[in-house]
């Protein structure tokens, strides 16, 4: 029974990404480089990649480790979730700022770094979701998650269509592409953490540092997987 569920999971999750990613690939990126011009999205391009680099700060190792950490106890969700989700927040700050004072050594200008710490926000987004999605995985709600997987990219590609057709006036540039991955990153983040929060019941931010140190020290293992890959 648990097989033939996680078959026809895993069968929704490659069917829902094979009808929203190629179009966000294939249709809404090319199209946003043509009309913002290779220099622009050249641009972009190296900025959002100079934002990749110090991502293992952002995560440490914790989706991973909390992966199966929940899978294995279903139980230490509710124990552990406001702790870990503090953490996460903890790490998101040191990463932002981390990040922000490298543009800053490299000589980065004032717009560089205006979409640099959207790009570094960006990337917070994406970390958490991934870390909600990660409880969603451990307590094998894999349908739920499925849907989570595309649901950014579902809003992004609604919010960049509305940019093609001028719906709400804004012009097609780098910034309004960015802003749109923005609003899709963090509504499918709040979506997520009220998803995960229903299996929870409870949820209060407060910081541990034995915790911290702790939940670290374990992910460190997964953290240096990640490093490698």
């Amino acid at each position: 029974m648990q097989q033939k569920k996680f078959i026809v999971n895993l069968a929704i999750l490659i069917i829902l990404n094979l009808l929203i990613k190629p179009y966000w690939i294939l249709i809404i990126d090319p199209n946003v480089q043509n009309l913002v011009g290779n220099a622009n999205y050249g641009e972009y391009n190296a900025l959002f990649n100079f934002s990749f680099l110090l991502t293992i700060f952002l995560d440490f190792g914790l989706t991973n480790f909390n992966n199966k950490n929940i899978a294995q106890n279903s139980h230490l969700l509710s124990k552990h979730f406001s702790s870990l989700l503090t953490l996460k927040f903890a790490l998101g700050i040191f990463y932002v700022v981390l990040t922000m004072l490298c543009g800053v050594v490299i000589g980065y200008d004032s717009r560089y770094m205006k979409l640099l710490l959207i790009l570094a926000i960006n990337q917070f987004f994406i970390s958490f979701i991934l870390y909600l999605r990660s409880n969603l995985q451990g307590l094998h709600l894999f349908k739920t998650d499925s849907i989570v997987s595309v649901l950014d990219r579902l809003i992004m590609i609604v919010l960049c269509v509305a940019l093609f057709l001028n719906w709400f006036g804004f012009k097609v540039d780098i910034m309004n592409y960015v802003y749109a991955q923005t609003i899709g990153y963090s509504l499918t983040a709040v979506i997520t953490f009220c998803i995960v929060l229903r299996e929870t019941h409870t949820f209060k931010l407060k910081w541990d540092w034995r915790f911290s140190y702790m939940m670290l020290k374990k992910s460190f293992p997964f953290a240096i997987l990640v490093l490698l890959m």
